[in-house]
């Protein structure tokens, strides 16, 4: 599927720069976890195509009701979402692509003494010696909570760390990391405010990752241009922009 996103998108793109076409919007339905990197990465395309970009960001419990009640060019939302989009007829056919993947780090308040989370075990030891532990929803899908479960089973430490977590939406949890509420925090690592510093990511074997991928939405006002946008967004080219934000973009290095 992926091949043929990218040939797909690749075929448009050329299509776009072989043509003297006019300047036009693009416009991007997009979660918030690539927001920073998407962001730099339509500025640069918008000063060498001449196109404009309207980017909308939006939780992922929101993209249904904006998708009924607004037209967009381009979708970017985790993969099992897409899925779903695409069986409802939402996707034009063979446009979806990689585009990124977000792991989950360790999070403390800015001024915390060390911790130590480099290894299985010492991430282990770290967690069940934390007197408070914030995390994102697990019963909300398609977000961080989700992968964070997996990544405390795979540690067997799931049922231990329960007592003493709670779960909160991402601004809501590192706020009560950086106020003192809570010890530690397990989210995305995307761009942290300065109240609140980044560990470490959770090692391997027990790392895991939130995968986003992008689609060419079937009302597409104006196709040929997001399509062009995506390829860009999904090249090697892109990396610089994905490294500035903290998040891995594809194609992935390993």
């Amino acid at each position: 599927m992926a091949r043929i996103g990218r040939a797909f998108c690749a075929w448009l793109a050329l299509m776009l720069f072989c043509d003297v076409a006019q300047a036009a919007e693009i416009r991007i339905l997009s979660v918030g976890s690539v927001q920073v990197a998407i962001k730099t990465l339509a500025e640069d395309f918008a000063r060498e195509s001449g196109h404009t970009f309207a980017l909308k960001v939006v939780a992922p419990s929101e993209i249904a009701k904006n998708l009924a009640n607004a037209p967009y060019d381009m979708l970017i939302c985790s993969l099992p979402a897409m899925d779903a989009f695409e069986k409802a007829g939402l996707i034009q056919a063979g446009s979806r692509s990689p585009l990124a993947r977000v792991g989950i780090g360790v999070i403390v308040r800015k001024n915390a003494p060390p911790i130590d989370v480099s290894t299985p075990d010492a991430f282990k030891k770290t967690l069940l010696d934390a007197i408070s532990i914030v995390h994102g929803d697990p019963y909300l899908p398609n977000q961080s909570g989700v992968v964070t479960m997996r990544i405390l089973a795979k540690a067997g430490i799931l049922d231990a760390v329960k007592i003493k977590s709670r779960p909160a939406a991402l601004a809501e949890g590192l706020e009560l990391v950086a106020n003192g509420d809570v010890a530690v925090a397990l989210f995305n690592m995307v761009e942290l405010p300065a109240r609140v510093r980044l560990a470490g990511p959770v090692p391997v074997p027990f790392a895991d990752f939130t995968f986003y991928e992008t689609a060419l939405l079937a009302k597409a006002a104006a196709p040929a241009e997001a399509a062009a946008f995506i390829h860009r967004i999904t090249s090697p080219l892109a990396h610089r922009n994905w490294d500035a934000a903290g998040i891995e973009g594809y194609p992935y290095r390993n």
